[in-house]
This record gives C-alpha cells, structure tokens and sequence, in this order.
C-alpha cells in the first residue's frame, strides 16, 4: 500500500468514526521548548492589509531615532503552551469532536524535553518522546518527524543529531537514518517538505528536495499533510507520497493556542500500533478538521497573536513578555522584560497591539473579507 491508498476525510459532526476507528493521533505540534525565530515576520506582514503599513513606520521610527534596524533574525519568541497544557488541548478536542481514544506526539524543534519531561508523568501523559529535527543539506534545510525515540537513549539521539547539525554530510546522515529506520517502532516522516525555511534563491529547495529524496527516500516512513501550509502545497505533498510510494500522514504543526487542524485516524490503541500501521502496512487516514477550512493568513496571524498575549502560563510563563527574547551581540538571549522602557519594547508592545486588533473576533469577518481569495479550494 503507498501514497494512492492514502485517505484523506472531512470532518463531520454526525459521523460516528467510532464504528471504523478507535483512536485519532495528534501528531507534530510545538510548546514552550521550541524557539520560533522572527526572519522571516516582515515578509508575512507585507501580505496582511493596514498591519504592513503600521508596522512599517514602527520599523522607520525605531531607525530614524536609534540608527539601529530592528534584526528579527534576533529575535525569537517560544509558545505559549507548556507540555502539559498542549498534550490538554489536543486531547480535549479529539475526545469531544472526533469522540475517540486520543493519542498525541509533540515535536519541538530540536528539543525532547517535553516528551522527556511527559514520560515523567505517565500515569497521566502516556506520550511518546518525539522531536522536528532540523537537516541542513545542499544548502538549504529539511525537517524530519522523528517520532517515539526510546526514552533511554533519546538524549544520546539528540546529542548525535547535534553533531551531524554542526558538521552535515550525507554519509553521517545516512548512518544515523538508517540506525533509526532498524528500531520497529521510531517513525520518520518529513515535515512540510515543500517549506523553505530559509529563503533560500528560487527552485534551489525544490531541487535540493528532488536530491533528497533521491538519496533518503528509502529511510523515510511518510509525508506530512500539514495544518498550517496552503492546501496548494499540501496537494502537491499527496501528489509527491503517490511518485515516491510512501503514505501521507498528518501533522498540525500547532504553535499557539488553535488545536491540530489535521489529524490521523487508526484502529491502533498505542502509538507503537501505531507506527506499524503506517511503516508496514502503510495505510493512512487523514481528518482535515474545520479549522483547516477556515482562510490560512486569518489562522496564522491569530497563531502569531497566541504569541504575544497572556497564555495560561504554567512555570511562571504567563505574562506574554516572559515568552519574547532578544538576542544579545554575543548571541545570549534576554527576556523582553530587561528591555522594558526602551525603544525596543516600545515597539513589540505597538506590534502586539496591532496584531491583537487584527485577530480580535471583531476584526475577523473583515480580515476574512480583505483576505477573500487569497486562499484556493480545499483538498
């Protein structure tokens, strides 16, 4: 069975998915362990109408007064959800929407101790211990799901992930994929593989992703349809899993507060089952929730607004600017809390103010209008 026998379904209030399936699996959302860099802000904000001009002549305030620019690259900001309350939220929607057993990985960049940290508590958070980890090739950078490390050796995973980061090359990578595809129960999926998270010069990430998988499809257990990308792109992904033979899975790459938009239906009760279910018998069923329908620049910009204001805040994380983080000439990150008063702060404070009246539910039916078209028919 490959990508073709992939199936991708609608969610529907009425349907009672209990006589076909026994869980749903959250797969691929972040929390406070992830750092989510602002690079690439300023070329999202020229897409969004009134906010693009505001923040514009902030950007112009702050270098007509200081002579300094504002360096998004420095600046990073981490979600507002510990482990705990975002294994919570994933939960609470599969058990009261889809009204089956949930089963939930969570994916920081680079980072295990959230699952770390859930494996503590497995009485209450039987999660796996699962990371995005970032892949530099042929210049440019892949993202790979790896999902259910065991919890023994998933430190000494991470630090070979590292090692290979700070030194890439291709016969390092195909050692340590195929040490990952020999344990039965890891997945590897590639994340969004049409993102270019680095901006990288017209067609080189499309055709590094050709070399790619080339060279590592073999070692890869699925594609990811993922929550927060265009449903343009998330076609072609299902039409990449049918050429390359490899089933398309879900992935709502959550950051804020909005659940998973798209989830994975199984008859499996745990995620090692799980895991079998798409490595051997590769079958897959995709749940595109309703929030996946709703316009993508609307979501993303209220996910940029779950950033920046006050979350439920468990470690003393609950004021928006202990979340935000400058980084210093040497590379230490401050709080945004050490710059309160500055010009600095002043501006994130008029950025926050912005994005809070553009994503209020107020604001929503008019940004909805301004965005009409911008985004094109569902799967």
């Amino acid at each position: 069975m490959d990508g073709r026998n992939t199936e991708v379904l609608k969610f529907r209030k009425a349907f009672d998915f209990a006589k076909q399936f026994r869980s749903a699996v959250s797969l691929h959302s972040h929390t406070m362990h992830s750092r989510e860099y602002l690079g690439r802000l300023p070329g999202y904000i020229k897409k969004v109408p009134v906010a693009s001009w505001l923040i514009e002549r902030e950007i112009g305030r702050v270098h007509l007064y200081t002579g300094r620019s504002v360096n998004f690259r420095r600046t990073f900001w981490t979600p507002p959800l510990s482990p705990r309350e975002a294994v919570k939220l994933e939960q609470e929607q599969i058990e009261n929407e889809v009204r089956l057993r949930p089963m939930v990985s969570l994916t920081d960049h680079d980072n295990i101790e959230a699952g770390l940290h859930l494996h503590m508590l497995a009485r209450a958070f039987r999660v796996p211990v699962s990371v995005e980890w970032s892949v530099p090739y042929a210049g440019t950078v892949f993202h790979l799901g790896i999902h259910n490390l065991p919890p023994a050796s998933a430190t000494e995973w991470m630090q070979a992930f590292s090692e290979f980061t700070a030194a890439p090359c291709s016969e390092k990578l195909r050692v340590l994929l195929t040490e990952l595809d020999a344990n039965p129960q890891i997945l590897i999926v590639l994340n969004h593989p049409y993102w270019d998270a680095q901006a990288s010069a017209a067609g080189h990430h499309q055709s590094a992703l050709t070399r790619f998988m080339r060279e590592f499809r073999s070692l890869l257990h699925a594609m990811e349809v993922n929550g927060l990308r265009s449903r343009r792109e998330n076609r072609a992904v299902l039409e990449l899993a049918i050429d390359v033979g490899l089933p398309a899975i879900s992935g709502g790459d959550r950051h804020g507060c909005e659940p998973n938009a798209v989830l994975n239906l199984t008859s499996a009760t745990t995620f090692g089952d799980f895991v079998a279910e798409i490595r051997q018998e590769r079958r897959s069923h995709l749940l595109l929730m309703p929030q996946f329908f709703d316009n993508l620049r609307v979501r993303l910009l209220e996910s940029s607004w779950h950033a920046l204001c006050d979350a439920p805040g468990e470690f003393g994380r609950r004021h928006w600017m202990t979340r935000v983080f400058v980084e210093d000439e040497s590379g230490v990150p401050r709080p945004l809390s050490e710059h309160q008063g500055t010009r600095v702060h002043r501006f994130v404070d008029k950025l926050r103010w912005i994005m809070a009246l553009l994503a209020s539910p107020q604001m929503r039916p008019a940004m909805r209008l301004a965005l009409l078209g911008s985004e094109e028919a569902s799967l």
